[in-house]
């Protein structure tokens, strides 16, 4: 019983409201799949895509990917009896405890996204070197994958909520019957949200900041900037920063501070784009973190968890649209004209022999 109100809790028992969902998630999965595949193949046919931020990327695609490769169980959970799955629980398990992690790594990947653009921007060229370098960068990725997987398979071992099949929602994640339920719930929401999304928040509210800050100094005083940067500046900039292959990123990061507009600008466009996954994944993930926040047993949440889902599918979506480097990169691979892709891989170059 629903202590507050007297009321049976609310149980997503209607075969058709059931069945849309279930379609709604397949079409997901399959639009999913097709598009972080396109994301990870680009990266690997081109070296031009080999950045320190599109390494984070590529760890989002990879999540995205994973997500949409295993919600076709959540279809199948879906339309299963009364009595479970049509298969074994410890499918549902496995998908759940994929889903929390992948979702998790998602919200971290993206709040270290978030930073990777303010230090870029705002920082020295000593500073981002000392970060970005590829070990580090190996270590960091790896860390993001950690703590959403820790998060979602710790508690249970303590017995602290459990991983199956939802009687409640028809879905794959924490069992509703669990009499720790709603504290399980709890702290995935309280980890796997706040704490990166505040990253988020700050990083992209400091970077609007500084380029408004720098916007004005070259409106007030655009006297005072030199007509032709530093030859050491001029070289940097030559290599385009933010375009530098990742086994030349520990000798080949710039400063932002002394670039003149159009690569200031080219920065600006990136870190715009890069926002636009972020608004897209913080639209899709509240409205799910609020209800588990709230009440794990709102009748919402099967609903609002196709939002989440949706959001595995249209980043590779808004990389085509908003990403020039991606965008060319995509045009060639749909249209199969090999040898047009920019800065060709190694295993381009073995391929098209």
């Amino acid at each position: 019983m629903d202590n507050s109100t007297g009321r049976p809790p609310f149980e997503f028992s209607d075969l058709t409201q059931r069945a849309i969902v279930a379609t709604l998630i397949l079409i997901i999965s399959l639009i999913g799949i097709a598009g972080n595949s396109l994301v990870i193949l680009a990266v690997l046919l081109s070296t031009k895509l080999r950045t320190a931020t599109n390494a984070f990327v590529v760890n989002l695609s990879v999540a995205d990917f994973l997500t949409c490769l295993v919600i076709p169980w959540d279809a199948v959970a879906l339309l299963s009896e009364d009595d479970g799955m049509l298969v074994g629980e410890w499918v549902c398990s496995v998908v759940g405890a994929t889903i929390f992690t992948t979702v998790g790594c998602s919200i971290y990947t993206l709040a270290s996204i978030g930073l990777n653009r303010f230090l870029l921007i705002t920082r020295s060229t000593g500073t981002y070197r000392k970060i970005y370098t590829p070990r580090k960068i190996g270590v960091w990725l790896l860390v993001i994958w950690l703590v959403p997987l820790l998060t979602c398979t710790i508690p249970p071992l303590l017995n602290v909520g459990a991983l199956g099949f939802n009687k409640q929602f028809r879905f794959c994640g924490s069992i509703n019957t669990h009499p720790r339920y709603n504290t399980y719930n709890l702290i995935i929401s309280t980890v796997l949200y706040p704490i990166p999304f505040a990253v988020i928040i700050v990083s992209y509210s400091l970077i609007w900041i500084h380029l408004r800050r720098q916007a004005k100094k070259l409106v007030t005083s655009p006297h005072q900037r030199p007509v032709t940067p530093p030859p050491s500046s001029v070289s940097a900039l030559s290599s385009q920063k933010d375009e530098i292959p990742m086994s030349q990123l520990p000798v080949g990061v710039a400063t932002t501070n002394a670039s003149p507009p159009p690569r200031k600008n080219r920065q600006t466009e990136v870190t715009k784009n890069m926002l636009y996954v972020v608004c897209g994944f913080g639209v899709c993930l509240t409205p799910y973190s609020i209800n588990l926040f709230v009440n794990g047993h709102s009748p919402l949440i099967p609903y609002t968890t196709v939002i989440v889902l949706l959001n595995h599918c249209i980043n590779p979506l808004i990389y085509a649209t908003k990403h020039r480097d991606f965008k060319k990169v995509f045009g060639c691979i749909a249209r199969c004209q090999w040898v047009l892709i920019p800065n060709p891989s190694n295993i381009l170059k073995a391929l098209t022999r």
